[in-house]
């Protein structure tokens, strides 16, 4: 372990209990500091639970790329397709829509993959080293991933986005249907055309991963409290206080880590960022009859199917809407049809399904790093899709700014007042 600077300020509190703000309070710890991490439901059903348990380090692409807006009509007018607005979210996530897609002009393209890579690149080689500090080595494995298409017409779609991963050092492999068919039997014949990347990896059960992180920031000396931030106290000399439940808390370091639940927090803190909630569905089949040895997507209906510890999950699809809005099970029922055309030979009889709350900003990117205004305060939170692939990098450099070390990449592109 390291130990702290003794003249630095060592009580840290770290708000948010997912895999951003778990890996922060365990490399914090690991660093020499008092941390306690302040959770609104401990080891619940967060999003870094349900996610599709990716590692995907070659995941440099933005998701609005030039030309998206051609699609993105199209998949709103679709209730099952993989991009979907509620009705009565509709006029709230306006700007953030016309903000994402001047982020997918190719200047901005090019310059947002640059920012990803910093923080995606390094994402397995740093698994490794946790898994291995918490005695969890199984959890991560690094098996590749295989994405699909219907046709060469479908694959072509996405061409951009995969030459800037070649461009940005991602190996890249273009598979033919008898290369599918022997990477994963259980694809349907449909799928003729596909892409690998063999250095991709999986967590394969992301909930287990969060209760050992917990479990190792217990063991050495951490506190994790279930109870709900409500927001902050400042005085006059900007010093900043949190409120959580009945208490106060008095904090040398606040690190917002609370996912799609930031914006208020940042918001009282004078930092306005336009943060969405893309809400995220999977279905895990307990007993499927399919047997996969990776990662598989089905590119055109953006279906991501995983073998977990618990079963085959198939996670998907884009809704926005607000926090509180109940589940949309046409959703689900979209993810059920798209399972079973992906794998034939599907036993779908039993399943269970969740939804979560994806924090997302319009340019793909996270913010990551101290507060405009006070600073005692650092953030990161807004990772999105990649909210498991990008924790690692994100841990370790709001670590080294508690520390006062200068990160080991460059953050400027995640600050929180570039909007």
């Amino acid at each position: 372990m390291i130990k702290a600077n003794n003249n630095a300020s060592r009580r840290v509190v770290v708000i948010g209990g997912g895999i951003v703000g778990m890996l922060t309070a365990w490399n914090l710890i690991r660093t020499g500091f008092e941390v306690t991490l302040l959770e609104r439901e401990v080891f619940g059903l967060g999003c870094s639970t349900g996610n599709a348990g990716s590692v995907s380090a070659g995941s440099v692409a933005p998701l609005g790329m030039p030309g998206m807006w051609k699609q993105v009509p199209g998949w709103m007018l679709d209730p099952d397709g993989p991009l979907h607005i509620r009705g009565d979210h509709a006029i709230q996530v306006l700007p953030w829509l016309v903000r994402f897609l001047a982020a997918s002009k190719p200047d901005s393209v090019e310059r947002i993959s640059h920012a990803l890579k910093a923080l995606t690149a390094p994402s397995i080689q740093i698994y490794q080293d946790v898994v291995d500090q918490i005695g969890a080595r199984s959890l991560l494995q690094v098996t590749g991933q295989l994405q699909v298409y219907s046709s060469e017409e479908a694959r072509q779609k996405d061409a951009a986005g995969w030459s800037l991963r070649r461009a940005r050092g991602v190996t890249v492999q273009e598979v033919s249907r008898g290369e599918i068919r022997d990477l994963e039997p259980a694809i349907a014949p449909a799928f003729t055309h596909g892409i690998y990347l063999p250095n991709e990896g999986m967590i394969i059960n992301p909930s287990r991963l969060i209760r050992e992180l917990g479990a190792s920031i217990q063991k050495n000396g951490g506190v994790i409290k279930e109870v709900a931030v409500r927001g902050f106290e400042i005085d006059a000399s900007k010093n900043v206080r949190i409120l959580a439940g009945n208490e106060t808390i008095d904090a040398d370091h606040i690190v917002v880590a609370a996912g799609a639940w930031s914006l208020p927090f940042a918001s009282q803190l004078g930092d306005i960022v336009p943060l969405e909630s893309q809400r995220g569905y999977h279905v895990m089949f307990s007993d499927s009859g399919v047997e996969i040895k990776r990662p598989v997507v089905a590119s055109e209906t953006k279906c991501f199917a995983t073998p977990m510890e618990q079963g085959l999950r198939v996670a998907g699809t884009v809704e926005f809407g607000s926090l509180t809005a109940p589940t949309n099970s046409r959703r689900v029922e979209a993810l059920l049809r798209h399972s079973k055309a992906l794998f034939p030979s599907l036993r779908a009889a039993k399943y269970s399904e969740w939804m979560g709350n994806r924090p997302c900003l319009p340019d793909s990117l996270p913010v990551i790093g101290r507060s405009s205004n006070y600073p005692s305060v650092y953030f990161a939170f807004g990772h999105g899709h990649l909210g498991m692939t990008c924790a690692p990098m994100t841990s370790k450099v709001i670590t080294d700014l508690i520390a006062g070390k200068t990160p080991a990449i460059d953050i400027q592109a995640y600050r929180a007042d570039r909007f």
